[in-house]
């Protein structure tokens, strides 16, 4: 049985973070969509998302998802399945009904929902779960492509995954039993997912 923690109200604030994150995120140039979708790290520096059979840790299950940006705040269970085959990420409202799902599958991103503005780019979420749940000398091999340095320590407990534009931290995740924490130095915002189902 699922615990869903108290998530009345957030789901407009989820929105409105959403939308200001994946904008805030674009770039204005124009350029032929590539085939591969594209993120970019940096204002200036931007990577080709890993392909799915990079992944490293697998998940299938509901997480209890919180996050803020600025300062507006969210939270909310989220349905995550990530393995060789892909991610699928699915937004659930209090009685486990999707309001919104995110799909990567064979190099492309598919995003549906009412609720949320066409203007999310939903490769960024993919890209974060990515950096979380796929190899680290994959990552390293894709950012260092672009002069990004990436670094993984572990202690055995907890694991901290950092990217680096020279001596600049742009990005950190923590991973831990349970939990995954991302935090985005560059663009302000932070969120969390938290296991909440039995091992």
């Amino acid at each position: 049985m699922i615990k869903v923690f108290r998530i009345c109200g957030t789901l407009c604030w989820f929105v409105l973070f959403a939308s200001q994150l994946f904008i805030s995120c674009a770039s204005t140039s124009v350029e032929p969509e590539p085939k591969t979708p594209v993120v970019y790290v940096t204002n200036l520096k931007k990577i080709n998302i890993l392909s799915a059979d990079k992944i490293e840790r697998n998940i299938d299950e509901v997480q209890f998802f919180e996050g803020a940006f600025s300062d507006k705040s969210f939270a909310m269970p989220i349905y995550i399945q990530a393995d060789e085959n892909g991610i699928n990420l699915s937004v659930l409202n209090d009685f486990g009904t999707s309001m919104g799902d995110i799909t990567f599958k064979n190099d492309s991103v598919e995003f549906e929902s009412a609720l949320f503005s066409e203007n999310v780019k939903a490769e960024y979420i993919v890209w974060d779960v990515q950096l979380a749940l796929y190899k680290t000398e994959e990552i390293s091999n894709c950012l260092s492509k672009n002069k990004l340095a990436f670094v993984s320590e572990n202690d055995g407990e907890t694991e901290t995954r950092k990217i680096l534009d020279g001596k600049e931290l742009i990005e950190e995740i923590t991973i831990r039993k349970n939990y995954i924490g991302i935090k985005n130095h560059l663009r302000k915002y932070e969120y969390h997912l938290i296991g909440v189902g039995d091992e």
